[in-house]
């Protein structure tokens, strides 16, 4: 594992080796091309002191004009190139990042807001971008430049060129050794960024509910305490940047004024003429430019260093689920068998478990209900089925295959889920439905709509299929939304359904058609149907009931229905669009 943020970034840019051998060549054209400048003027001097023809005056001003006008366009192709590259490798990076955050686990994400991924994701890896494009680029410009300088005031009188070489030497020196000291303020800088944000993006979130009871002056404490954070984090880092800047510009001076003593000193002796005398001024004054450009990029440095190194850290995170399956299910509907399965959530500070010895046996193409107060399990089992979370004893089986010897990305192919909060994107009914995926016709859309009884309902809207919602499916109900997932899922054609909840915030106009898409959608196909209400699971197969974790009930439909004394019978009896949690499942209840 690379743990230096300066050699996870060569890295990152070694794969790109053409790329990067076109932007040096540009660069040191670009480097090269002011050396020429003072040389120019200072032949100009030296030849009007001789008495040089117009003409040839003419000529040095001529090409002095050019190499002007040269250095303008180069400035655009050097902009260019640089930013090419640093889109491309950021963009990888990207990429590389979000692949790896939605691989981790759900114990990362319950620690971990929204918004701290996002400053993490794309801030820290904007940083590395400005940083190739800016600071990289003028490093490079200016090593040449530095160097150049170094060699043609040696070509002039070698004493001066010592000179300069030494001062160069200590100049580099300071800045490198006083690079890496305000890396870990940026870092933490950048880390407060992200728990800001996750707390705008929390409090944003849950904005009508903060309103509605009074929570505000909460959420605005919260607000500044994390925004008090973030000013004592760049205060930090600005200080250290400032010790920088200091550092770096007293070494400049102090050179600059000596490299000047001992010009004055050669031209007042006769050693230099008076051409050479301006442009060793003229290149002492160049030499600063380029080292005050990098000190003062140092900000810029310390950001791309910070965002590198919590880059590492967050590639550095591993999932607790390991995809190392190598197996696969039985084509067809899938048997499924929960085999005493038990979990319990390991940043939980009780230690509670949330499921215990659950055991169930689904045969394939057979529906179960599950039904169970809020907290008593019934999401969980969900997740450990998907392997979002892993259990901490016993096994969960799929077409009688241990779910944990198949690669994830085979598992999620054959199982499809829907739950009650539905993500909806500010597009298409079709591009919500297809997942922007173009490759699926117009035809087969339709006739899944159609079978799923939703057609004439998507036909109705303004422009059908092309009608646009707004952000998050503004435009909807929660209940047409439940409709564009359970076609989004029934497209995919899943062995195994999963639906959670799938109709609790599902309003009475709606119902009907979600009642109907459901029942089609788990035709053929073995179903999980965990129930908000008990409505939604009267048509199941088999019904189960969780209390604490607890298997408490398990059995047929017909068979618990038939039984005055069971708690689905009585459940029931409260009537059928009753909510689970509105019904007492009391251990003792009918005995």
């Amino acid at each position: 594992m690379v743990t230096s943020p300066w050699r996870a970034l060569i890295g990152l840019v070694v794969p790109h080796r053409a790329r990067v051998a076109g932007m040096a060549a540009v660069l040191a054209i670009a480097g090269a091309l002011p050396l020429a400048g003072p040389l120019l003027i200072g032949r100009f001097i030296d030849d009007a002191v001789n008495g040089a023809t117009a003409r040839r005056l003419l000529l040095v001003a001529g090409l002095y004009v050019a190499i002007g006008l040269t250095r303008q366009l180069m400035a655009v192709v050097v902009a260019w190139t640089a930013a090419d590259l640093a889109w491309t490798v950021t963009n990888e990076l990207r990429s590389d990042l979000t692949r790896h955050v939605l691989s981790l686990d759900l114990g990362f994400h319950r620690r971990t807001s929204p918004g701290e991924l996002v400053s993490r994701v794309d801030g820290d890896v904007t940083a590395l971008s400005e940083f190739i494009a800016q600071f990289a680029v003028k490093a490079i410009a200016a090593a040449v430049t530095l160097i150049g300088i170094v060699v043609v005031v040696a070509t002039q009188d070698w004493r001066i060129g010592i000179g300069l070489a030494v001062y160069l030497c200590v100049a580099v020196g300071v800045m490198y050794s006083l690079r890496n000291q305000a890396v870990d303020e940026a870092a933490g800088e950048q880390a407060a960024m992200g728990r800001l944000l996750g707390e705008v993006e929390e409090r944003l979130t849950g904005a009508d509910d903060l309103r509605g009871n009074g929570g505000g002056s909460h959420a605005v404490a919260t607000f500044q305490m994390a925004s008090k954070r973030l000013l004592r984090a760049m205060l930090g880092r600005e200080k250290q940047a400032v010790i920088f800047w200091v550092a770096s510009n007293a070494v400049f001076a102090f050179g600059g004024i000596a490299i000047l003593a001992v010009d004055a000193a050669l031209l007042a002796r006769g050693s230099i003429t008076l051409g050479t005398a301006y442009v060793v001024f003229q290149y002492t004054q160049i030499l600063r430019e380029p080292l005050g450009q990098l000190a003062d990029e140092t900000e810029r440095v310390q950001r791309a260093a910070g965002g590198m190194a919590r880059t590492i850290d967050l590639m550095a995170e591993r999932s607790a689920i390991h995809d190392n399956g190598v197996g696969s299910f039985p084509s067809g509907a899938l048997s499924l068998t929960f085999d005493d399965v038990s979990f319990t959530y390991a940043d939980e500070e009780d230690g509670t478990p949330v499921l215990e010895g659950v055991s169930i046996d689904l045969a394939p193409g057979r529906t179960l209900g599950v039904l169970g107060r809020t907290g008593s399990g019934k999401t969980t089992m969900a997740r450990i089925l998907l392997r979002l979370v892993e259990p901490t004893a016993g096994r969960v089986l799929m077409g009688g295959i241990d779910t944990a010897t198949v690669p994830l990305s085979h598992l999620r192919a054959r199982t499809g889920v829907v739950s009650q909060d539905v993500h909806l994107f500010a597009a298409s009914i079709r591009d919500n439905l297809v997942l922007f995926d173009d490759t699926i016709p117009d035809a087969r859309v339709r006739n899944a709509l159609a079978e799923l009884g939703l057609l004439d309902w998507v036909e109705a809207m303004p422009d059908g299929l092309d009608t646009v919602l707004g952000p998050a499916g503004s435009g909807l109900s929660a209940g047409e939304g439940q409709l564009i997932a359970l076609t989004r899922l029934f497209l995919r054609e899943p062995d195994l359904v999963l639906l959670d909840e799938a109709s609790s915030r599902v309003d009475p106009v709606t119902e009907e058609r979600v009642t109907r898409a459901i029942d089609r959608l788990v035709q053929g196909r073995t179903a999980l149907v965990i129930a908000h209400r008990l409505s939604t699971v009267e048509r199941m197969d088999e019904i189960v009931v969780l209390d604490n974790g607890r298997v408490v009930e398990y059995g047929s439909q017909h068979e618990l229905r038939a039984t005055p004394h069971s708690r689905y019978a009585q459940l029931l009896a409260t009537g059928a669009n009753s909510e689970v949690d509105a019904a007492l499942l009391d251990p003792g209840a009918g005995q």
